[in-house]
Protein backbone atom coordinates (compact mmCIF):
# COMPACT_ATOMS: atom_id res chain seq x y z
CA UNK A 1 0.00 0.00 0.00
CA UNK A 2 1.22 3.67 -0.82
CA UNK A 3 1.34 5.59 2.18
CA UNK A 4 2.37 8.48 0.67
CA UNK A 5 -0.89 8.61 -1.28
CA UNK A 6 -3.17 7.58 1.27
CA UNK A 7 -1.73 10.63 3.69
CA UNK A 8 -2.72 12.56 0.81
CA UNK A 9 -5.78 11.26 0.38
CA UNK A 10 -6.69 11.60 3.92
CA UNK A 11 -6.08 15.55 3.85
CA UNK A 12 -9.13 17.90 3.33
CA UNK A 13 -8.86 19.92 -0.25
CA UNK A 14 -8.46 23.00 0.14
CA UNK A 15 -10.97 25.41 -0.69
CA UNK A 16 -10.86 27.84 -3.88
CA UNK A 17 -9.35 31.20 -3.81
CA UNK A 18 -11.64 33.97 -5.18
CA UNK A 19 -10.22 35.49 -8.05
CA UNK A 20 -12.54 39.07 -6.89
CA UNK A 21 -10.88 41.43 -4.67
CA UNK A 22 -12.46 42.62 -1.72
CA UNK A 23 -15.79 44.90 -1.76
CA UNK A 24 -14.81 48.60 -0.28
CA UNK A 25 -16.78 50.51 2.34
CA UNK A 26 -17.78 53.73 1.09
CA UNK A 27 -17.34 56.43 2.31
CA UNK A 28 -19.48 58.47 4.31
CA UNK A 29 -21.22 61.84 2.56
CA UNK A 30 -19.25 64.83 3.67
CA UNK A 31 -20.92 66.92 5.94
CA UNK A 32 -21.86 71.02 4.54
CA UNK A 33 -19.54 73.38 5.88
CA UNK A 34 -19.94 76.59 7.57
CA UNK A 35 -20.33 79.32 5.86
CA UNK A 36 -20.96 83.13 7.05
CA UNK A 37 -22.18 85.85 4.92
CA UNK A 38 -21.48 89.41 6.92
CA UNK A 39 -20.01 92.95 6.18
CA UNK A 40 -16.27 93.16 6.62
CA UNK A 41 -14.28 95.23 8.53
CA UNK A 42 -13.51 97.66 6.14
CA UNK A 43 -17.47 98.74 5.02
CA UNK A 44 -18.14 98.47 8.67
CA UNK A 45 -15.59 101.18 9.62
CA UNK A 46 -15.99 103.38 6.20
CA UNK A 47 -19.90 104.14 6.87
CA UNK A 48 -19.15 104.52 10.58
CA UNK A 49 -16.21 106.90 9.84
CA UNK A 50 -18.54 109.06 7.44
CA UNK A 51 -21.63 109.03 9.23
CA UNK A 52 -19.80 110.18 12.42
CA UNK A 53 -17.71 112.89 10.46
CA UNK A 54 -21.20 114.04 8.96
CA UNK A 55 -23.13 114.21 12.18
CA UNK A 56 -22.31 117.40 13.54
CA UNK A 57 -23.09 119.36 10.61
CA UNK A 58 -26.32 117.57 10.37
CA UNK A 59 -27.07 118.29 13.71
CA UNK A 60 -25.76 122.18 13.42
CA UNK A 61 -28.41 122.63 10.53
CA UNK A 62 -32.20 122.65 12.74
CA UNK A 63 -30.56 125.69 14.79
CA UNK A 64 -29.19 127.69 12.22
CA UNK A 65 -32.10 127.61 10.82
CA UNK A 66 -34.41 128.34 13.68
CA UNK A 67 -32.20 131.70 14.50
CA UNK A 68 -32.19 132.83 10.79
CA UNK A 69 -36.45 132.28 10.62
CA UNK A 70 -36.44 134.02 14.08
CA UNK A 71 -34.42 136.41 13.30
CA UNK A 72 -35.85 137.34 10.07
CA UNK A 73 -32.93 136.49 7.69
CA UNK A 74 -34.55 135.38 4.62
CA UNK A 75 -31.50 135.89 2.24
CA UNK A 76 -30.18 132.56 1.69
CA UNK A 77 -32.54 130.63 3.82
CA UNK A 78 -34.98 128.92 0.86
CA UNK A 79 -31.43 127.71 -0.34
CA UNK A 80 -30.41 126.70 3.52
CA UNK A 81 -33.67 124.51 3.61
CA UNK A 82 -32.80 122.99 0.29
CA UNK A 83 -29.70 122.07 1.34
CA UNK A 84 -31.17 120.40 5.07
CA UNK A 85 -33.89 118.39 2.92
CA UNK A 86 -30.69 116.99 0.89
CA UNK A 87 -28.70 116.43 3.68
CA UNK A 88 -31.80 114.21 5.80
CA UNK A 89 -32.08 112.40 2.93
CA UNK A 90 -28.37 111.28 2.77
CA UNK A 91 -28.13 110.84 6.11
CA UNK A 92 -31.03 108.29 6.56
CA UNK A 93 -29.16 106.16 3.61
CA UNK A 94 -25.57 106.45 5.88
CA UNK A 95 -27.88 105.02 8.79
CA UNK A 96 -29.52 102.52 7.01
CA UNK A 97 -26.42 101.21 5.59
CA UNK A 98 -24.54 101.83 8.22
CA UNK A 99 -27.24 99.51 10.49
CA UNK A 100 -27.36 96.79 8.19
CA UNK A 101 -23.33 96.48 7.63
CA UNK A 102 -23.35 95.73 11.86
CA UNK A 103 -26.48 93.89 11.92
CA UNK A 104 -26.94 91.71 8.76
CA UNK A 105 -25.83 87.98 9.15
CA UNK A 106 -26.30 84.64 7.89
CA UNK A 107 -24.37 81.50 8.90
CA UNK A 108 -24.79 78.64 6.97
CA UNK A 109 -24.47 75.48 9.46
CA UNK A 110 -24.50 71.70 9.47
CA UNK A 111 -28.28 71.57 10.55
CA UNK A 112 -29.87 75.17 10.39
CA UNK A 113 -29.55 78.08 8.89
CA UNK A 114 -29.06 81.38 11.85
CA UNK A 115 -30.22 84.73 9.79
CA UNK A 116 -30.90 88.69 10.98
CA UNK A 117 -32.03 90.22 8.49
CA UNK A 118 -34.57 93.16 8.27
CA UNK A 119 -37.85 92.42 9.25
CA UNK A 120 -39.48 95.30 6.48
CA UNK A 121 -40.98 94.72 2.90
CA UNK A 122 -39.13 96.12 -0.15
CA UNK A 123 -35.82 96.06 -1.57
CA UNK A 124 -34.58 98.72 0.78
CA UNK A 125 -33.31 97.61 4.35
CA UNK A 126 -34.74 99.20 7.35
CA UNK A 127 -34.07 100.00 10.63
CA UNK A 128 -35.87 96.95 12.08
CA UNK A 129 -34.09 93.54 12.27
CA UNK A 130 -35.34 90.09 12.95
CA UNK A 131 -33.62 86.71 13.62
CA UNK A 132 -34.07 83.60 12.63
CA UNK A 133 -32.95 79.96 12.99
CA UNK A 134 -34.86 78.02 10.32
CA UNK A 135 -33.68 74.00 10.36
CA UNK A 136 -33.15 72.24 6.55
CA UNK A 137 -35.74 69.93 7.04
CA UNK A 138 -38.42 72.64 7.51
CA UNK A 139 -37.72 74.23 4.22
CA UNK A 140 -39.98 73.80 2.04
CA UNK A 141 -39.14 75.56 -0.92
CA UNK A 142 -36.69 78.08 -2.25
CA UNK A 143 -37.90 81.19 -4.74
CA UNK A 144 -36.48 83.78 -6.06
CA UNK A 145 -37.52 86.14 -9.03
CA UNK A 146 -36.34 89.40 -11.02
CA UNK A 147 -38.02 92.62 -10.40
CA UNK A 148 -38.17 95.31 -12.59
CA UNK A 149 -38.86 99.14 -11.35
CA UNK A 150 -38.79 102.09 -13.76
CA UNK A 151 -39.07 102.53 -17.49
CA UNK A 152 -36.61 102.88 -20.47
CA UNK A 153 -34.64 105.70 -19.29
CA UNK A 154 -33.49 104.65 -15.69
CA UNK A 155 -34.58 100.65 -15.28
CA UNK A 156 -33.95 99.15 -12.22
CA UNK A 157 -33.26 94.94 -12.56
CA UNK A 158 -33.60 93.26 -8.96
CA UNK A 159 -33.14 90.00 -7.71
CA UNK A 160 -35.16 88.68 -4.66
CA UNK A 161 -35.11 85.08 -2.82
CA UNK A 162 -37.21 83.82 -0.01
CA UNK A 163 -38.07 80.81 1.77
CA UNK A 164 -41.25 78.55 2.14
CA UNK A 165 -41.46 76.97 5.60
CA UNK A 166 -43.54 73.78 5.54
CA UNK A 167 -46.05 75.70 7.90
CA UNK A 168 -46.44 78.07 4.49
CA UNK A 169 -45.32 81.00 5.91
CA UNK A 170 -42.33 83.28 4.20
CA UNK A 171 -38.94 84.52 5.41
CA UNK A 172 -37.20 86.73 2.83
CA UNK A 173 -33.50 86.99 2.76
CA UNK A 174 -33.19 90.19 0.32
CA UNK A 175 -32.50 91.37 -2.56
CA UNK A 176 -29.74 91.96 -5.10
CA UNK A 177 -29.07 94.32 -8.10
CA UNK A 178 -28.03 92.61 -11.43
CA UNK A 179 -26.02 95.73 -12.12
CA UNK A 180 -24.22 95.96 -9.22
CA UNK A 181 -24.06 92.63 -7.14
CA UNK A 182 -23.32 93.27 -2.94
CA UNK A 183 -20.21 90.64 -2.44
CA UNK A 184 -21.24 90.34 1.34
CA UNK A 185 -24.71 89.36 0.68
CA UNK A 186 -24.79 87.47 -2.83
CA UNK A 187 -28.69 86.68 -2.57
CA UNK A 188 -29.16 84.40 -5.03
CA UNK A 189 -25.87 82.08 -4.46
CA UNK A 190 -27.17 82.09 -0.83
CA UNK A 191 -30.16 80.83 -1.93
CA UNK A 192 -28.77 77.94 -4.15
CA UNK A 193 -26.56 76.96 -0.96
CA UNK A 194 -29.33 77.38 1.18
CA UNK A 195 -31.45 75.04 -1.80
CA UNK A 196 -28.68 72.33 -1.81
CA UNK A 197 -28.23 71.61 2.14
CA UNK A 198 -31.80 71.12 2.44
CA UNK A 199 -32.60 69.10 -0.46
CA UNK A 200 -34.51 70.82 -2.77
CA UNK A 201 -34.22 73.04 -6.45
CA UNK A 202 -34.39 76.61 -6.12
CA UNK A 203 -37.87 77.60 -8.32
CA UNK A 204 -37.48 80.86 -10.36
CA UNK A 205 -40.85 82.82 -10.43
CA UNK A 206 -39.99 84.66 -13.52
CA UNK A 207 -39.79 88.29 -14.25
CA UNK A 208 -42.14 90.73 -13.28
CA UNK A 209 -42.77 94.39 -13.28
CA UNK A 210 -43.07 96.49 -10.34
CA UNK A 211 -44.22 99.84 -9.23
CA UNK A 212 -42.20 101.60 -6.88
CA UNK A 213 -45.70 103.27 -5.09
CA UNK A 214 -47.27 99.95 -4.39
CA UNK A 215 -44.10 98.95 -3.03
CA UNK A 216 -42.91 101.45 -0.38
CA UNK A 217 -46.56 102.96 0.16
CA UNK A 218 -47.65 99.11 1.66
CA UNK A 219 -49.49 98.17 -0.65
CA UNK A 220 -48.04 94.90 -1.74
CA UNK A 221 -47.96 92.71 1.26
CA UNK A 222 -45.49 89.75 0.49
CA UNK A 223 -41.77 90.00 -0.92
CA UNK A 224 -42.72 87.53 -4.33
CA UNK A 225 -46.72 88.63 -4.67
CA UNK A 226 -48.13 88.40 -7.80
CA UNK A 227 -46.69 91.73 -9.26
CA UNK A 228 -48.34 94.22 -11.53
CA UNK A 229 -47.27 91.80 -14.85
CA UNK A 230 -45.29 89.37 -16.01
CA UNK A 231 -42.64 90.29 -18.55
CA UNK A 232 -40.68 88.01 -20.86
CA UNK A 233 -36.69 87.84 -21.52
CA UNK A 234 -37.22 89.89 -24.77
CA UNK A 235 -38.57 92.55 -23.27
CA UNK A 236 -35.95 92.59 -20.77
CA UNK A 237 -33.07 92.74 -23.69
CA UNK A 238 -34.81 95.30 -25.03
CA UNK A 239 -35.32 97.42 -21.91
CA UNK A 240 -31.57 97.00 -21.46
CA UNK A 241 -30.84 98.33 -24.81
CA UNK A 242 -32.92 101.34 -24.48
CA UNK A 243 -31.64 102.19 -21.44
CA UNK A 244 -27.61 102.17 -22.59
CA UNK A 245 -28.91 104.32 -25.62
CA UNK A 246 -30.65 106.54 -23.32
CA UNK A 247 -26.94 106.79 -21.46
CA UNK A 248 -25.10 107.20 -24.32
CA UNK A 249 -27.37 110.24 -24.85
CA UNK A 250 -27.04 111.73 -21.88
CA UNK A 251 -23.05 111.29 -21.75
CA UNK A 252 -23.13 112.69 -25.17
CA UNK A 253 -25.08 116.23 -23.65
CA UNK A 254 -22.70 116.26 -21.53
CA UNK A 255 -19.08 116.17 -23.19
CA UNK A 256 -21.09 118.88 -25.69
CA UNK A 257 -22.01 121.09 -23.19
CA UNK A 258 -18.40 120.90 -21.73
CA UNK A 259 -16.68 121.43 -25.22
CA UNK A 260 -19.05 124.39 -26.18
CA UNK A 261 -18.22 125.65 -22.14
CA UNK A 262 -14.59 125.48 -23.28
CA UNK A 263 -14.63 127.09 -26.39
CA UNK A 264 -16.51 129.86 -25.17
CA UNK A 265 -13.80 130.21 -22.53
CA UNK A 266 -11.29 130.18 -24.86
CA UNK A 267 -13.18 132.73 -27.29
CA UNK A 268 -13.69 135.38 -24.83
CA UNK A 269 -11.18 135.79 -22.10
CA UNK A 270 -12.50 136.81 -18.52
CA UNK A 271 -12.64 140.39 -17.62
CA UNK A 272 -14.23 140.36 -14.32
CA UNK A 273 -15.03 138.31 -11.40
CA UNK A 274 -18.09 136.37 -13.72
CA UNK A 275 -17.52 133.10 -15.46
CA UNK A 276 -15.42 134.19 -18.74
CA UNK A 277 -18.47 132.86 -21.15
CA UNK A 278 -21.46 134.98 -18.91
CA UNK A 279 -19.46 137.92 -18.93
CA UNK A 280 -18.90 137.54 -22.72
CA UNK A 281 -22.24 136.64 -23.84
CA UNK A 282 -23.91 139.05 -21.48
CA UNK A 283 -21.72 141.90 -23.08
CA UNK A 284 -22.32 141.12 -26.38
CA UNK A 285 -26.14 140.87 -26.15
CA UNK A 286 -26.22 144.39 -23.70
CA UNK A 287 -23.84 146.06 -26.95
CA UNK A 288 -26.38 144.89 -29.30
CA UNK A 289 -29.50 146.13 -27.72
CA UNK A 290 -28.28 148.75 -26.46
CA UNK A 291 -28.62 151.94 -29.30
CA UNK A 292 -26.05 154.97 -28.73
CA UNK A 293 -27.55 158.42 -28.46
CA UNK A 294 -27.82 160.69 -31.12
CA UNK A 295 -25.02 163.02 -31.57
CA UNK A 296 -26.40 167.00 -30.75
CA UNK A 297 -24.41 169.59 -32.58
CA UNK A 298 -23.08 172.69 -30.64
CA UNK A 299 -25.03 176.08 -31.66
CA UNK A 300 -23.93 178.80 -33.28
CA UNK A 301 -21.93 181.75 -32.07
CA UNK A 302 -23.81 185.10 -33.32
CA UNK A 303 -21.42 187.69 -34.48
Amino acid sequence: MDVAAMGQSGMPAAAPVSATAPTSVPAPAAKPTRTVYAAGGGRKLAFSFVFLILLPFFISLPPMLFWRVSQGHWQGTPGLIVLAVGFTFIMILLLIELVHSLMARIELGENSVKMTLPSGRGPTPIIRYRSHDIPYGEIKSVETRREIYGGSVAPVLLQGARLILKDDSAVKLGYVSEANSDPCFPYPEIAQQIAERAGLTVQHRGNVRRSVQKKYLGLSRGLLTPGDGHVEDSEIEALNNSHRRWVMRLISLLVGLVVVGIALDIAYPPSSGLPPALTSITKSIMSATTTSPPATTAPAKKK
